[in-house]
């Protein structure tokens, strides 16, 4: 086997895993700018909350209130797609393809669907931030950023 060619690092396509942090969007950013320095495509992506994890919607969706779940994955789909868009028309400016993905949590972990997500899609890297929205969602956020980095197939890029 050739050295040089064991030794050929191609990314083609780069997944950023977002939730709307500082943190993430900053990831996003990265992402980007690599993206344009790879030619490589940026995939961005976001989980929606599992909503049997409570509350009066989890309680709803248990006894089949499809009504109440579908309105609440509306509202979270359009809430994502307000801080999501930037991130595509940022991307869209650099010259970089893009393409949004939102993905229903059905009561799996969210490192398990960005992970899957990544390794069937050919994803070459995940860049992703360290920290989230709030000071009980940063003690979620990392664990769920250091679970990826531990169970991805590929590289992940940790962005403060």
């Amino acid at each position: 086997m050739d050295e040089n060619k064991s030794n050929t690092i191609s990314v083609k396509r780069i997944l950023v895993a977002t939730d709307g942090s500082a943190s993430s969007i900053r990831a996003a950013n990265i992402a980007i700018h690599l993206c344009k320095l790879e030619k490589a495509e940026l995939v961005i992506l976001h989980v929606l909350p599992d909503i049997k994890q409570g509350g009066v919607i989890g309680l709803r969706a248990k006894y089949g209130d499809l009504k109440m779940v579908s309105a609440f994955l509306q509202a979270k789909t359009k809430e994502a797609n307000k801080w999501m868009s930037p991130i595509q028309k940022n991307a869209e400016k650099s010259g970089v393809k893009s393409k949004i993905e939102i993905l229903e949590n059905k009561g799996t972990s969210i490192v398990g669907i960005i992970t899957r997500y990544a390794q069937k899609n050919q994803i070459d890297l995940i860049a992703v931030g360290t920290r989230g929205l709030s000071k009980f969602k940063r003690l979620l956020v990392g664990s769920v950023t250091s679970a990826i980095s531990r169970h991805s197939h590929c590289p992940v890029l940790l962005v403060k």
